[in-house]
């Protein structure tokens, strides 16, 4: 009778919150509240898988839930983006039958790093994928050592035999297998580094071209805290790394991905790593063409990729349905301003390592354009007026010729512009908007080229509205 009556209480505030645009987290909320223990209750198909990590939750998660429902499987995922206890709560129920069975074949969670833990003691994933982690909300998540640790807590509350997808690439990501490779297998997904490098314009033979952002995380071992060595570095702690002290050192990669083609019509290509004599090597290369061939998106790709290998999917069948695939979730959208072409890029507020990767992808355009950075409300969800995350992120790649100017737009302009004022970019190409209102003239009147804009969840339709 419980879960009766905690799924049909769900059913309905979702069916009413669908309505007026809400309800993707309050009908779970409510009936957690009383029903503490109703999710330990409903039976879960054998594939649940989480994603979970700083970047890259929401489009990987998408991915991932496109090629299992392309290869046959009906799938429940948290398509509102809702990744905390409550709204993984609003997903299951919503999905369930009055008796508690989910009738799904699969289940496919985005989950918040810091509400990992509970949500895994509540419902346990069979896959576990960790995107990334780096510094991310810092007004709640301090430094990612930190969710390193809350990662390691909530493999540790989903139990023994959950399989882990980790990301080869990031050091702070490898060793969550560490603790855990007795009780759960690991696969590792990474970017080719050598062709990657060379695609990103970084010499392979030298890391002295790299620019590792205004600090070093990753120069230091998560494990011993001996300094590391690099053969190569592609963005912020990402590459192949080595801890002479302690051992710990990149995995190869069950499956790679190498970016080839050019930026506007770029491909990737998958392969498998197999055992062979001392070593392994990649094969049974696959090639997918994508519609943003970007950095953070190969890793997005590959963890998806990896992802469905770990649930059964062939690599073949997975970049099947993966080829051209156009995601749904809004993580860039193309402007148009007269004649003039643009892109809106989405950079979590808070994270700088999604800023310099953004900035980073403008750059390697190599078009003359002009950048608006805007910066209105820092968070959907938590009051804070915290900037000094500003001073972190490494506006000086806007140094680049190509950039003709950099708009800095909304309430926080003037804290930018402070920022600004100590990096390398020329100030005559700085302008400030702050009132919106005023944006699209001053665009259409006073800059050139395409139009890049930088900004959060949070002022995307902020963003749109002033440039209609």
């Amino acid at each position: 009778m419980k879960i009766f009556i905690a799924v049909f209480i769900c059913k309905i505030l979702y069916f009413i919150g669908k309505r007026v645009g809400k309800g993707s987290s309050l009908p779970g909320k409510l009936v957690l509240k009383l029903f503490p223990d109703v999710l330990e209750r409903l039976s879960l198909p054998d594939i649940v898988i989480a994603v979970t990590g700083s970047n890259g939750k929401t489009t990987t998660t998408e991915m991932i839930a496109h090629v299992l429902k392309e290869n046959g499987s009906s799938v429940g995922w948290n398509h509102e983006g809702s990744n905390q206890t409550e709204g993984i709560a609003t997903l299951l129920l919503r999905i369930a039958s009055f008796s508690g069975k989910v009738k799904r074949d699969a289940i496919v969670m985005e989950c918040d790093e810091r509400y990992a833990k509970n949500i895994f003691s509540k419902v346990r994933p069979s896959i576990i994928l960790v995107t990334n982690l780096c510094r991310d909300q810092l007004t709640r998540n301090g430094h990612p050592e930190f969710i390193e640790d809350c990662l390691r807590a909530a493999i540790a509350a989903a139990g023994d035999g959950v399989k882990l997808v980790l990301n080869a690439d990031d050091p702070y990501v490898s060793t969550l297998a560490l603790s855990h490779d007795k009780k759960n297998t690991s696969d590792f997904s990474g970017v080719n580094v050598i062709h990657a490098v060379l695609w990103f314009g970084v010499n392979p033979a030298s890391c002295a071209t790299y620019r590792c952002g205004m600090y070093d995380d990753g120069a230091f071992c998560p494990v011993c805290k001996a300094r590391m060595t690099y053969s190569h570095r592609i963005i912020g702690h990402y590459g192949s790394y080595d801890c002479s002290v302690c051992g710990l050192k990149r995995n190869t990669p069950d499956v790679e991905v190498t970016i080839r083609g050019t930026q506007k019509d770029g491909s990737l290509v998958f392969g498998e790593s197999v055992a062979h004599g001392d070593g392994s090597f990649v094969s049974n290369e696959t090639e997918m063409h994508v519609r943003l061939p970007s950095l953070m998106n190969a890793y997005n790709f590959c963890s998806a990729v990896t992802v469905a290998k770990a649930a059964g999917i062939s690599i073949p069948d997975s970049v099947k349905a993966l080829d051209r695939y156009k995601l749904t979730s809004g993580r860039t959208t193309h402007l148009t301003l007269g004649d003039r072409k643009g892109l809106l890029l989405i950079a979590k507020h808070e994270n700088t390592f999604a800023y310099d990767a953004s900035l980073s992808w403008i750059i390697e355009q190599k078009k003359p354009c002009t950048v608006i950075v805007l910066v209105d409300a820092i968070s959907r969800k938590y009051i804070t007026g915290e900037v000094s995350w500003f001073w972190d992120i490494d506006f000086g790649l806007l140094t680049d010729e190509n950039v003709k100017n950099v708009v800095l737009a909304g309430r926080y302009a003037n804290e930018l512009a402070m920022r600004f004022a100590i990096s390398e970019v020329e100030k005559s190409k700085i302008e400030l908007v702050v009132d919106l209102s005023g944006l699209r003239e001053y665009i259409e009147k006073n800059t050139t080229g395409e139009i890049y804009a930088v900004t959060c969840f949070s002022d995307k339709v902020k963003l749109l509205g002033a440039l209609e």
